[in-house]
């Protein structure tokens, strides 16, 4: 009984998978609005049905993908060096954020990601989670910070590192109302440099 449990276990995680990675590459090459959950579901070799098992509606995948992304962060954060002060890391993790939202996701998907959550539409719930993993990696990065002396032992972490991501997710809007013109990943980094002295020891 447990192992024909643990195979459709397996198998629907394997669907699940294949949906993801269909629709992933379907909207790299023909953005999320060009994109349906037909096409979806032809491409993955799956019916209507079995999509909807999975997913609430198209928009539910790109919360997947942002969980993707997260894992990827987080992959990136643990690469660097343990000697590295706060302050670099911090500007290292937000360079590579920038890079994953101008690269990976792309225009197109952040500003429809935009429109989604301003409009509360079902399956988008999770990319404003304060429990996401890229804010926990931000509150680490504080929390480091302020043991190691380099920012101020008054911060409140879970603010700073809040602030941080709304800073971002500013930046973002920003970009998406003003491309081509607006270089996103510099003005990212020029923002930082100007509230880093407001956490760090003087």
């Amino acid at each position: 009984m447990k192992d024909k449990e643990s195979s459709r276990k397996l198998k629907a995680a394997e669907t699940k998978r294949r949906i993801y990675e269909s629709a992933i590459e379907l909207i790299r090459v023909h953005q999320f609005n060009n994109v349906s959950v037909n096409d979806i579901v032809e491409a993955a070799g799956v019916s209507k049905g079995t999509f909807y098992v999975h997913y609430k509606s198209k928009y539910s995948l790109i919360s997947d993908h942002v969980s993707t992304l997260d894992l990827c962060y987080e992959e990136f954060f643990n690469s660097i060096l343990p000697d590295t002060k706060p302050s670099e890391t911090l500007l290292l993790v937000t360079g590579r954020v920038a890079d994953m939202l101008v690269y990976d996701i792309g225009i197109d998907t952040m500003r429809t990601v935009y429109e989604a959550l301003i409009k509360k539409i079902d399956g988008t719930e999770a990319l404003l989670s304060y429990d996401r993993k890229l804010y926990q990696i931000y509150r680490q990065i504080i929390m480091q910070g302020v043991r190691q002396g380099e920012f101020r032992e008054t911060l409140n972490v879970d603010s700073v590192a809040n602030h941080c991501i709304m800073s971002i997710r500013g930046m973002a809007f920003e970009w998406c109302i003003r491309y081509p013109e607006f270089d996103f990943k510099k003005e990212v980094f020029e923002h930082f440099e100007i509230l880093m002295p407001g956490i760090k020891n003087v």
